[in-house]
């Protein structure tokens, strides 16, 4: 929850929202109905936020409005699923209750319909929960934070999460991910239908990032330690014993409960202690990496060192597990001068090749939620296409 950020780059231009901006967008609270009769826990569908279209000033406003009550969140991820729907996740919600007070959440979901977003919770307006797990989830004691997600060939998607303890005296004074879970999702009830560990139910975090082929799911690992391990100038941050290393294993395409290999840096294995880093640890402490395959290209996105750098680096690749090769590097400047910091890029969906769009999660150093704690989007341009080997043998071109 601690962190957050807004970018001032030559090739890169963020689009601040006025209030009068912000308030134009008369947002409706109509929810998006979902289908009726399907099995599993059906969601909370807090509040509904309309938008004039999704362009990257009208995201940046998403919670202008307080959907749902939230004020704010971080962690954004988007999925987008087959019925064209997209469904987001947030990590640690502040929301606003009927009465005023606040509230801390630990996981939402938002289901995209358009350009309406449609806040998922559990429990009630006055008494929100988590949308996933909430019957595990002990508040800032035990809890989980969603991670990337997949659609799965059984048509459901499949969010990955990682379960977290606090072992500290503190909320985020010494926090443990423990295992890696799974909560799938039917995309036309909006239901939870299971929630269970992971094939790999690990703490090394398989699914911190997912992206996919024709054939294969990859799933990307980053060990998400940040609060209490090593020290870094006056605070215990990042475990610097992992937090710069990105690995990753693959199943079948959809096959998301199969058993992965694993890239050794020569081949594909079932053991997971011979995976190596897919992307160059050197020179950065922590690297919270999301890749996307864009115009047949491997692109990561990544706030270099978390909370404390001001360099957002992309990088692409031909191949799944690289190597990667740097193409930009954009400066991160926080929402305000002194107090403010930025953390954690990741790709959203967009329709247009010639484009990508990231999110960047921001916060106030204090982590006191504001109007700081808030995404920001930004659209950056995206690699060519690039033929892949088997395109250009179809061709003829085979040498």
């Amino acid at each position: 929850m601690l962190r957050r950020l807004v970018l001032t780059t030559a090739v890169v231009a963020a689009v601040g929202v006025t209030s009068a901006a912000a308030a134009a967008l008369a947002p409706e609270f109509v929810g998006q109905v979902p289908s009726q009769g399907a099995p599993g826990r059906a969601p909370f569908v807090a509040g509904t936020v309309c938008l004039a279209h999704t362009g990257t000033d009208q995201l940046d406003a998403m919670f202008a409005a307080e959907p749902g009550g939230v004020i704010g969140a971080d962690y954004q991820r988007a999925t987008t699923l087959p019925n064209g729907n997209v469904l987001w996740t947030f990590q640690d919600a502040e929301v606003r209750l009927p009465d005023g007070r606040r509230t801390l959440v630990h996981n939402i979901g938002m289901m995209q319909v358009g350009a309406c977003f449609s806040v998922l919770m559990s429990g009630t307006m006055s008494d929100p929960q988590p949308w996933l797990f909430p019957q595990e989830t002990t508040p800032f004691s035990h809890w989980y934070w969603p991670l990337d997600a997949a659609v799965g060939s059984d048509g459901r998607v499949h969010v990955f999460a990682a379960e977290m303890y606090e072992r500290g005296p503190g909320y985020l004074t010494r926090v443990e991910p423990t295992t890696t879970a799974v909560a799938s999702i039917d995309i036309s009830s909006w239901n939870v239908v299971a929630e269970r560990p992971a094939t790999n139910s690990g703490n090394s975090l398989y699914g911190w990032s997912v992206a996919h082929d024709d054939r294969w799911t990859y799933l990307y690992a980053q060990c998400h330690r940040q609060f209490g391990f090593d020290p870094f100038f006056t605070v215990f941050a990042h475990d610097q014993s992992c937090s710069n290393i990105v690995t990753v294993g693959r199943v079948p395409v959809g096959q998301i409960f199969a058993q992965p290999t694993y890239w050794t840096g020569s081949g594909w294995s079932t053991n997971p202690q011979l995976a190596v880093p897919v992307i160059d640890p050197t020179g950065r402490f922590a690297s919270a990496t999301d890749v996307v395959r864009h115009n047949n290209r491997w692109v990561a996105v990544t706030k270099v060192d978390d909370w404390f750098g001001d360099q957002i680096f992309i990088e692409e690749a031909s191949r799944a597990v690289g190597p990667f090769h740097r193409i930009a590097t954009l400066t991160a400047v926080p929402k305000c001068p002194v107090d403010c910091n930025t953390y954690y890029a990741s790709w959203i969906p967009t329709a247009n090749a010639n484009v990508m769009v990231f999110g960047l999660s921001n916060n106030r150093w204090d982590g006191i939620a504001t109007e700081v704690y808030r995404p920001r989007y930004v659209t950056v341009a995206a690699p060519a296409y690039q033929m892949s080997p088997a395109d250009r043998c179809a061709l003829g071109y085979c040498g």
